[in-house]
């Protein structure tokens, strides 16, 4: 059976982002988001995921018109005539005439809502033949506007519970609180990584939880956005265009802004992530007393908060939890997929099922690259142990192997790594690759047997989906990989999972009695993860890395390029959360309208730099 699965819909009008493509033959699976291979974050420029579906099409050997279901999450209303234009002239799958065309659709295409198909991909991609189900996000899409679903998952069955709709909801709350930082409603993983460097207000804390209510049916947000922002040309560059970062303007004013304007951004970072925090854990109790299962699974873009997921980890409210690669939209077309195999056709249950689901290049697509390129290299048969080496010396590595990782992280295939026991490292990665904000932490991979060995409550964490505490008697050994507040989002690496990455952090083992790589993920600010060869040599080429392990060749920069000027030592955090907080000021004079707000956060701030 061949199944091929697109999010989103490619005849829904609604824009969508993260878009996604998944096949499964037989017990094969591809599934990839279209972001990686047009560079774009978020994509959503394009009508439909075609180059992920075709890249697909092409590692399974599988043409369209061999495909026996088309999976797509329901739309909120169907037009035929396109549909019938979608398949036949653009992908070449149906070739029968107009007049037969509704039959075929209908034996061929098949519909999953949006919630569903994140329950399934937490269902099905964990070990469980029975357990619970909660999926959170921001509003579902068209055709599925519901935001929280809660259920059961028994008798290869599921049942909902409770369920909610709309935009007031606890995913937009966070995403509020971005925007009311200065950064992209979207880029929630910068709340949690300032968060640790500032402190709770007790008094902002009380302001927060006025706006929301926890009901069994869900938790409600009441948002209020009191004007509407205007297109930012500044921001529009081709090669890492967002349209999110264009189309709007952070922050914007709306409730959250305004009661938190006058509050330096770490505490408010602190603050809201409490109050986010503390409102998911308070549903889970409530509706911990509607199933007898003592498993559950977690989905949806909530569950992306790595910092959430570790407070429901060391909860304990239920015996087992399992959080999948890819909880957000990002995941949809695999999860619908995988509701449509399962129901024509019941598959044996899998430990885990593994993130490595994207294209691969063999040694002789990437050697003629290098030729063509003329690029200097060295084929490496052991090319684990000269890595790891390198890394001993302090070189910064791209690590590009196998297929690339389906999901926001890099686990090990497109993979930038480092030396965990340098805080140079991060800096290091910073000013040649990243070039991110300096609070957001790094994550380290370590070899599945030795994680008891530095968290605090270890558990197996194949997708890098937990911010564990880390022992305090391991923090000063890998400084480069624990965040300000002491937590990791450590990667637990098996063996028979990616057998090359294992051999490579075993040989750094051997050499250093560490079994823990540094692990970023392979891109250069403001695209997404890479995901071909090209992209890899040019990311070298750009002086991002020192060296670049690619299959079985090793490539070095300094035999390739010769660069203008040596590596510079990155400012301190500390000068670099001063120098925020002095920024905040410049963008409140610009956005707050009332001056007592300015006035209190002066105070505030010159606290802060104990100043006069």
């Amino acid at each position: 059976m061949i199944i091929a699965a697109m999010y989103p819909s490619p005849f829904d009008m609604e824009e969508a982002h993260d878009q996604n493509s998944c096949l499964i033959v037989d017990e094969k699976i591809y599934a990839y988001e279209e972001e990686k291979l047009t560079s774009i974050k978020s994509e959503s420029t394009v009508r439909f995921p075609e180059r992920s579906l075709m890249m697909g099409m092409k590692e399974l050997n599988i043409f369209p018109n061999e495909v026996d279901y088309w999976v797509f999450t329901e739309p909120p209303k169907i037009d035929l005539e396109y549909i019938r234009y979608f398949f036949s002239d653009i992908l070449k799958a149906y070739t029968g005439n107009r007049q037969e065309f509704r039959r075929w659709f209908k034996k061929k295409v098949k519909f999953v809502t949006h919630q569903i198909a994140h329950a399934s991909l937490g269902v099905y991609g964990s070990n469980f033949d029975e357990c619970a189900f909660l999926c959170l996000d921001g509003g579902g899409d068209p055709g599925d506007q519901r935001n929280f679903i809660f259920g059961e998952y028994g008798n290869k069955k599921f049942k909902i519970l409770k369920n909610s709709k709309g935009l007031k909801n606890i995913g937009v709350f966070h995403s509020f609180l971005a925007d009311c930082l200065g950064f992209p409603g979207n880029d929630n993983g910068k709340v949690s990584g300032l968060a640790g460097y500032g402190k709770v207000i007790p008094e902002l804390e009380k302001k927060f939880k006025s706006f929301i209510k926890i009901k069994e049916s869900g938790i409600i947000f009441e948002r209020k956005r009191y004007s509407f922002t205007n297109a930012r040309l500044s921001k529009i560059k081709p090669k890492e265009y967002s349209r999110i970062k264009i189309f709007n303007t952070f922050p914007s004013d709306t409730n959250v802004f305004r009661v938190s304007s006058r509050y330096l951004p770490q505490d408010i970072a602190a603050t809201g992530e409490k109050v986010f925090q503390d409102s998911v854990l308070a549903l889970i109790k409530k509706l911990k007393k509607y199933t007898k299962f003592k498993k559950i699974v977690f989905s949806g873009g909530v569950f992306q908060n790595v910092s959430l997921n570790n407070s429901i980890h060391e909860s304990e409210i239920f015996d087992e939890m399992y959080f999948p690669m890819a909880s957000g939209d990002n995941g949809q077309s695999l999860g619908t997929a995988l509701f449509i195999k399962n129901e024509h056709q019941k598959t044996p249950r899998r430990q885990f099922l593994t993130a490595l689901l994207g294209p691969s290049f063999s040694n002789l697509e990437i050697k003629k690259l290098l030729e063509q390129s003329r690029i200097n290299y060295v084929e490496d048969k052991n090319i684990e142990k000269t890595v790891a080496n390198l890394i001993n010396k302090n070189k910064t590595v791209g690590w590009f192997q196998s297929r690339g990782e389906y999901g926001k992280r890099s686990l090990g295939c497109r993979s930038i790594l480092a030396d965990p026991r340098k805080l140079e490292s991060k800096s290091r990665i910073n000013q040649l690759l990243k070039k991110r904000d300096w609070f957001m932490p790094y994550a380290p991979s370590i070899l599945e047997e030795y994680v008891n060995n530095f968290a605090e409550k270890p558990s197996k964490s194949p997708y890098m989906q937990i911010a564990f505490k880390v022992k305090k008697n391991k923090n000063k050994k890998i400084p480069a990989a624990v965040h300000v507040d002491g937590t990791s989002r450590i990667h637990t690496v098996s063996k028979s999972a990616n057998p090359r990455y294992w051999n490579l952090i075993n040989e750094f083992r051997l050499i250093t009695s560490l079994p823990m790589i540094l692990n970023t993920s392979f891109n250069r600010h403001g695209i997404a993860t890479i995901s071909e060869p090209r992209q890899a040599i040019e990311h070298l080429l750009d002086g991002c890395m020192d060296y670049l392990a690619i299959n079985d060749f090793l490539i070095s920069f300094n035999d390739n390029r010769i660069a203008k000027e040596p590596f510079k030592r990155e400012e301190s955090e500390e000068y670099s959360l001063k120098k925020d907080c002095i920024l905040r000021l410049l963008s409140l004079l610009q956005h707050d309208k009332k001056s007592e707000n300015i006035i209190e956060y002066v105070k505030k701030l010159s606290k802060f730099l104990k100043l006069d």
